[in-house]
């Protein structure tokens, strides 16, 4: 019998929507790569189900020890003077692994509880992935694209009654490398240091975002591009030195690899830097070093280059082989003469 496909939800728009009519499911799985918004929605949802310092009807677990069988036990207890008991479970590790009788178990835990999980790690084939979407909701916050972030990046600065340049935008995107929160923690930034204004300029960001990483990775980038080992590997222990780790460096060489892809597209499609720039989703004006760096390679070499780049993701994060090595063999491979 063929397995039925799970489609992807919008957690935030599902939670928004249970808050809003006041009707909560019985278990909540709170996972993705997005660790700023499952934990700000992870907030969101346990205010409006319970009081976390009703330390009666509110329990919490944390990290891979966590007391299957107790959580079972306080979820079959009444709640004491309120509505409904609630458990939060995180980084428990428990999707990963088998927990068949704790899976079956949550299938009957009565109306009166809640159980929310928040995890960064998931495999959906494991039981109690599956008995959480067919009981209750999962919910996937993965980092929003750049469109979104844009938007939400102007949102935040709206909210406390200022305005944004474009290119300020996507210059904290480029600085925070599409992290939401190195974006939070900039935006933040940027606001106090222009307090006395209504306008926030790529100039603030300039003065006080860190924006030295991503320079170099574009840097780095272009002597790729240009087969200059010599300075590509140069900058990449510049970046290591700085602190900076190597899988993001890699995150920022897929993005940008993603983004001369995308580039490249448009172009074929005889699209201009304007329509180019609303296909990306970037302003207008970064479009050009796109272009320019686009122009080193064919479609299907960077198609390549992006399936090399998976290809070692996936061997660092199971183990096959060190990052920092792993990566600089890469930039090696990429920026070797032809």
């Amino acid at each position: 019998m063929a397995v039925k496909k799970q489609t992807e939800k919008n957690g935030m728009a599902v939670i928004n929507e249970h808050i809003k009519n006041n009707s909560f499911a019985r278990i909540y799985l709170l996972y993705g790569n997005e660790k700023y918004l499952i934990n700000q929605y992870r907030d969101k949802l346990l205010d409006a189900i319970t009081d976390i310092n009703d330390t009666m009807n509110f329990a919490k677990y944390i990290g891979e020890k966590t007391d299957t069988a107790a959580v079972v036990d306080f979820c079959e207890t009444f709640p004491f003077l309120a509505e409904r008991r609630v458990v939060l479970i995180e980084g428990s590790g428990l999707f990963k692994t088998s927990c068949e009788a704790f899976a079956e178990k949550l299938k009957n835990i009565p109306d009166t509880s809640i159980v929310v999980f928040a995890e960064t790690e998931i495999d959906k084939r494991n039981k109690l992935f599956k008995t959480v979407s067919s009981v209750g909701e999962a919910l996937c916050f993965d980092t929003p694209d750049d469109r979104t972030m844009a938007i939400w990046i102007r949102s935040q600065v709206k909210a406390v009654g200022k305005e944004i340049e474009d290119a300020a935008v996507f210059l904290i995107m480029e600085a925070a490398a599409s992290d939401m929160m190195c974006i939070k923690n900039e935006i933040e930034k940027v606001i106090c240091y222009a307090y006395d204004r209504e306008r926030i300029t790529i100039a603030d960001v300039k003065n006080v975002c860190i924006t030295g990483s991503e320079s170099k990775v574009f840097d780095m980038m272009e002597a790729i591009a240009r087969r200059n080992q010599t300075k590509a590997i140069h900058l990449y222990h510049e970046l290591l030195d700085n602190r900076e780790p190597a899988m993001r460096i890699l995150f920022l060489i897929v993005r940008q690899f993603d983004m001369m892809l995308k580039t490249k597209l448009c172009l074929a499609e005889g699209k201009n830097d304007a329509q180019t720039a609303s296909v990306i989703g970037v302003p207008a004006w970064s479009v050009k070093k796109y272009r320019d760096q686009c122009s080193y390679y064919s479609v299907d070499e960077i198609k390549c280059i992006v399936d090399q780049c998976q290809n070692i993701d996936y061997r660092i994060k199971t183990g096959q082989t060190t990052d920092i090595i792993a990566i600089e063999l890469l930039i090696v491979d990429l920026s070797k003469a032809k």
